[in-house]
């Protein structure tokens, strides 16, 4: 669980998020979505605030970690 967490501290959420919404975009693309780019952005908005709810129990988790 501590490498699940400094792995999320470590992150660069910005990188993730353009490589989440490149893979959306190509998907709905390839599945021939009209309103594609929306749906991209909805979904990588969607994992943007997931990953960001991660880096902050990660940094939680850490804070707590080192009381002890």
């Amino acid at each position: 669980m501590r490498n699940l967490m400094a792995f999320l501290n470590r992150m660069n959420v910005f990188v993730w998020l353009i490589g989440i919404f490149l893979a959306h975009a190509l998907l709905y693309l390839f599945l021939g979505t009209v309103t594609w780019l929306a749906t991209s952005l909805l979904a990588t908005a969607f994992y943007g605030i997931v990953l960001l709810i991660g880096k902050l129990v990660a940094s939680r988790y850490e804070d707590r970690g080192e009381i002890k």
